[in-house]
């Protein structure tokens, strides 16, 4: 009995969770450090170039985070002019997080925060599979925390009316 109360609690918090940043924020350029190569950039600077922009904020064991990322890999296969990282929010295990990407076929940029102070701009505050899409001036366009059915499809078709064409 205690364990489907701990359930319902959990699964009522995760229904009331939230992406801290909303419609109208801007993604904010800050310094990663990308868990493949080991280099030391920002991420939102590097993709400028690109019409539209995913972020990704997870946890490194969080199955459907990975789950998340394997919806956003199909999604910027789709769109050239879309680019997408993911950043790992409980650890800096450089070598188990790129080896958790490769496990999951993801080859965007997994990365981790090297500025301490990114949360404070993108307002996370440890909420893994949290997600924002960006149109290409920064200005976030949709929020999301997980990708079910519904939330995938909604930022499909967001992505489709900016990056389509």
């Amino acid at each position: 009995m205690k364990r489907i109360a701990t359930l319902l609690a959990a699964l009522s918090v995760a229904g009331l969770t939230h992406a801290g940043l909303k419609p109208g924020d801007s993604l904010t350029p800050y310094e990663i450090k990308n868990v493949e190569n080991g280099k030391e950039y920002c991420q939102v600077c590097a993709y400028a170039g690109k019409a539209g922009k995913v972020v990704a904020f997870g946890n490194l064991k969080d199955e459907n985070f990975w789950a998340d990322l394997k919806k956003l890999q199909k999604l910027q296969s789709g769109y050239d002019r879309l680019g997408v990282f993911a950043q790992i929010i409980d650890s800096k295990d450089a070598k188990a997080i790129d080896a958790a990407a490769k496990k999951h076929g993801i080859t965007f940029p997994v990365v981790v925060a090297k500025q301490k102070d990114w949360d404070k701009a993108y307002k996370v505050e440890g909420v893994s599979r949290t997600i924002y899409y960006a149109q290409g001036n920064n200005k976030i366009v949709w929020t999301g925390v997980g990708l079910d059915d519904s939330a995938n499809g909604q930022l499909q078709e967001r992505v489709k009316k900016d990056l389509a064409g």
